[in-house]
């Protein structure tokens, strides 16, 4: 076992920042470790500070292999697709696999919708396909299709934009996910729709709503059954920007994730990062603007890491990553500065490590020996 150390660091415990201290973790693949197991190598972390490895926890990869490398450089270290077909989601994870120094990658597989009524979603937000059916016994069909085999999902997405699904295929859908095992992540741009979510029972919705001020009975019912909110305000932003959406519905938005957040709705940062002509948004520095929109609508510091690591691993069962804590993935960022304090440093990167591998190296760190 090859151990290495970073020292005279701050690492943020998910909830403060503990500091000076030092971290010991296992080179390719390796994980935190709790004590020195005799260290190759060391690595000064003198006025920096460790955060876990981010989790973007929205993106459309498409087939862009190239982008792995970009995601890895800006520290996002886990890729969570709920936009890209099937096809285009199994090179990526193929991708993925091949490098060791590349993030990880988990996707749904090709959204699922009526395809005709819920167009408009096409018109505003990037969907490449959508596989349609219309009714509750086609909802187990399509789950049972790709909760196994070749085309295995690792969580459904279903459009829930109004009109669209009925609502009896909308909870077939839920529950035919729940039976085994999966997430239902939604879709919903619109007050209605989140409605229509919360009382199918799904898990997780995208992206804050843009057509109004979400009902009291809705933003409690999310708190109550802990629906995770993906918000992609940067996403949304640029869309604005592009004269897709106006200001008004963008406020809309902001307002939600604010309002969401104070009622203890789970927020996770995710971007929509894409190569689409029209929508392009980056990929991995796109989440670093998301942690300062996030900020903006009242998240803490504290709070928009945690949106962007323990947050996710825990709505996505992500349990091996997104904290500090021994015996986790060895996904590690190591910044210049203190985020809590300035949540730009988390753009200020020093270097990354996913799994015990230094991105940039290609194969297991060798530390920088300083000689004690």
């Amino acid at each position: 076992m090859t151990v290495f150390s970073i020292k005279n660091v701050g690492v943020f415990n998910g909830e403060a920042i503990e500091r000076p201290t030092e971290l010991y973790f296992q080179g390719s693949p390796g994980n935190i470790l709790d004590n020195d197991l005799g260290t190759a190598g060391t690595i000064d972390g003198t006025n920096c500070t460790l955060i876990p490895g981010l989790i973007d926890a929205k993106i459309d990869g498409d087939a862009s292999t190239a982008m792995l490398p970009k995601f890895a450089t800006f520290g996002v270290t886990t890729l969570i697709d709920s936009s890209s077909g099937t096809a285009e989601s199994s090179a990526m994870r193929e991708a993925s696999a091949r490098n060791a120094a590349m993030p990880s990658y988990l996707a749904s597989g090709s959204p699922v919708g009526s395809g005709g009524s819920d167009s408009d979603a096409f018109k505003k937000f990037p969907y490449r396909s959508i596989r349609q059916i219309s009714t509750p016994a086609e909802a187990e069909s399509f789950v049972a299709t790709h909760s196994t085999g070749p085309v295995r999902s690792d969580f459904i997405k279903v459009i829930a934009e109004d009109p669209g699904l009925d609502d009896d295929t909308l909870v077939a859908l839920v529950e035919a996910a729940h039976r085994r095992g999966m997430l239902a992540v939604a879709h919903a741009s619109q007050t209605s729709a989140y409605r229509r979510v919360m009382e199918a029972g799904f898990d997780v919705v995208t992206p804050a709503p843009i057509t109004g001020a979400l009902d009291s009975d809705v933003v409690r019912g999310f708190a109550e059954k802990k629906i995770a909110v993906i918000p992609t305000l940067y996403f949304l932003r640029h869309i604005m920007r592009m004269g897709k959406i106006d200001e008004h519905n963008f406020s809309f938005a902001v307002d939600a994730v604010r309002i969401l957040h104070q009622a203890g709705v789970p927020i996770c940062a995710g971007t929509s990062a894409n190569d689409e002509e029209g929508f392009t948004v980056g990929f991995g520095d796109a989440l670093h603007e998301e942690l300062k929109l996030l900020v903006e609508a009242g998240l803490s510091n504290k709070e928009v890491l945690q949106a962007a690591t323990s947050v996710p691993s825990e709505v996505f069962r992500l349990h091996d990553r997104g904290t500090l804590k021994p015996g986790t993935r060895a996904d590690l960022v190591l910044v210049e500065g203190n985020p809590l304090e300035d949540i730009a440093a988390s753009l200020r990167i020093v270097k990354v490590w996913i799994h015990g591998v230094e991105v940039g190296n290609g194969e297991q760190s060798e530390g920088e020996d300083n000689g004690e």
